[in-house]
């Protein structure tokens, strides 16, 4: 009898369209795929963090479907390198990932970010989860950037949107990617300037879309919510994410069923 095919979830960066990550899980842990490793940047980190540490998926949708503004988003001096100084993300993540060490997580977790210095993206090991989270969600402009044993990093999207090559590295043999990219139309008017959310989202878009021609992904099944009603750093709408992922993952199970049979 063969040996099963080892399975890697990649999950994308996509500020508050992560929510989405979360219902995507619930589907694939209720048909019973198996998951042998994880790894997320950004939104995605979180959420990679937080599930390889086994908390429940179902009481982490309770949970951040009760968050409000003011318990995420803690202002901060913006010559620090954003205006959210990420405290407040940080202790939730710490706790909802029980504040293991990413070598101690229940499954192996990869999670990057990119060192600002030698612009280079690196994974990380021997950190807390929450910390590799933290640093892998640091929006350049929005939350300040993170500082690891000297190094400075910051969102680890910048540079890669769905990290799917380290977990070919670590001997994956199927990836099942999910994508965040935004799909809707980018609309102006003439005679309104675009809100300086709505330029970053676009700004973003356009760096990803170009990373993801430069650079495309080994993905053999590819799950893509379209949440892009979800804001930069936002739960409203984290309900209906969740809903919309739980959907796309519901409609990949024949593919995904399929590749690994």
């Amino acid at each position: 009898m063969s040996e099963r095919k080892k399975v890697g979830l990649a999950l994308a960066s996509g500020g508050g369209r992560g929510m989405a990550h979360i219902g995507v899980l619930q589907v694939l842990t209720e048909h019973h795929i198996p998951i042998d490793m994880v790894s997320g940047c950004s939104a995605g980190a979180l959420v990679a963090a937080i599930y390889a540490a086994g908390t429940d998926l179902y009481m982490l949708e309770k949970y951040l479907c009760t968050l409000l503004p003011k318990d995420i988003i803690d202002p901060t001096v913006v010559t620090r390198g954003g205006f959210i100084s990420g405290n407040k993300v940080t202790e939730i993540v710490r706790t909802l990932s029980h504040d293991l060490y990413i070598e101690e997580a229940k499954i192996p977790c990869f999670i990057g970010a990119v060192d600002l210095e030698c612009a280079q993206f690196h994974i990380f090991d021997h950190v807390k989860l929450y910390e590799a989270a933290r640093a892998s969600m640091a929006i350049p402009g929005v939350f300040t950037p993170v500082n690891i044993d000297g190094r400075w990093y910051i969102d680890g999207g910048t540079l890669e949107e769905l990290p799917v090559q380290v977990l070919r590295d670590h001997g994956a043999d199927v990836v099942i990617g999910v994508d965040l990219s935004i799909k809707k139309r980018f609309t102006v008017t003439e005679d309104k300037a675009p809100g300086a959310h709505a330029s970053l989202l676009r700004a973003f878009d356009m760096m990803q879309k170009e990373i993801s021609r430069l650079r495309p992904d080994r993905v053999d099944v590819r799950i893509k919510p379209d949440v892009s009603f979800m804001g930069m750093v936002s739960t409203a709408g984290a309900e209906e994410a969740i809903r919309i992922g739980r959907e796309c993952a519901e409609q990949a199970l024949p593919e995904i069923e399929a590749i690994l049979d």
